[in-house]
């Protein structure tokens, strides 16, 4: 008996200790600092970096940290853009952590049938890059337009252009399958013209389910040699959007203007969807030659010129 009971008297005294040591972590873990936000851009000097820090606390002395970062000859590897530190927390770690870049990401949606510059200003605005300006002269400097896919990306802030157009551009490969390569070469077209095509199809398409059918009316007047008459590639030309075009709109003198330029535009006029590239490479199988919207996002379809003036007669919206 004697045995049992301490055995039974042990088990308070365990399940004590234990709680204590809980408590006590709970204690610790509660009281752990919080880290410090800390933005650094691009261009910013050494002292700049260590004067932020020390604002922050995060270090005890400026002086001392640029004198760690100069010794460890790693001042010219600082990578731009937003950090978390611990107060207190030891050079060489921050240090690591400047070159080795940014943990913090913004979140930023690109919707399907963005220009370059519509990209350009939402990246500023959310400050993932510094400047719109040299985003969209990358863009036109390596031929990119079309091919920043339209996706939600996790980017850094203070990030460089190449770095930002490059990963929306790797996007676009992951997309653009082999089957896609495959299909283009079959239709006697090169990626770009294919891409082109999705741009009109994605800024001239409300719904979904017409994509292949105005694919289609696209497809058939390529062949055929017709302008191909796209609203939307007049409002490029335009440089800005209208709700409704004029025929003077329509006689804007412009490389993009496919009422006045036979073929397709010398690039997109926007970037697609996986859902437009696909349609510009899998028209449905219609006999249209013709249509216009109904304004509404739908539009009406017709097999000849005077089938096409007749339903514009019928309709409130008779616009070109």
């Amino acid at each position: 008996m004697r045995d049992e009971s301490r055995t039974v008297m042990k088990i308070p005294v365990i399940l004590i200790k234990t709680a204590s040591l809980l408590v006590a972590a709970a204690v610790v873990f509660s009281s752990f600092p919080e880290r410090r936000k800390i933005e650094i851009k691009p261009g910013e000097s050494v002292s700049q970096i260590a004067r932020a820090l020390q604002e922050e606390e995060i270090v005890c002395s400026s002086l001392f940290f640029m004198f760690f970062l100069r010794i460890s000859d790693r001042s010219t590897n600082i990578k731009a853009g937003t950090y978390k530190f611990y107060p207190r927390q030891s050079y060489f770690s921050i240090i690591n952590q400047l070159v080795k870049g940014s943990d913090i990401y913004e979140r930023v949606s690109i919707p399907e049938g963005f220009t370059a510059e519509q990209i350009a200003q939402r990246l500023k605005r959310k400050k993932i890059i510094d400047s719109k300006e040299e985003f969209v002269a990358f863009v036109e400097e390596k031929d990119l337009r079309g091919m920043l896919f339209p996706d939600t990306y996790r980017f850094s802030k203070g990030q460089n252009v190449k770095t930002v157009a490059g990963i929306m551009k790797r996007r676009f490969d992951e997309v653009f399958t082999e089957e896609f390569k495959d299909r283009a070469r079959e239709i006697g077209f090169s990626v770009r013209e294919v891409v082109t095509l999705a741009s009109l199809i994605e800024r001239e398409a409300g719904v979904s389910e017409e994509k292949p059918i105005i694919s289609d009316v696209f497809h058939r007047r390529l062949e055929r040699g017709i302008f191909l008459e796209s609203c939307a590639s007049v409002i490029f030309a335009l440089g800005e959007h209208r709700n409704r075009l004029t025929y003077q709109d329509l006689r804007v003198d412009s490389p993009y203007n496919t009422y006045r330029n036979l073929g397709l535009p010398p690039t997109p006029i926007c970037n697609p969807g996986e859902e437009s590239l696909r349609a510009a490479l899998y028209p449905a199988e219609t006999d249209y030659m013709y249509f216009f919207s109904r304004g509404d996002g739908t539009h009406v379809f017709s097999r000849t010129y005077e089938e096409h003036l007749e339903e514009q007669r019928k309709h409130t919206f008779p616009g070109p």
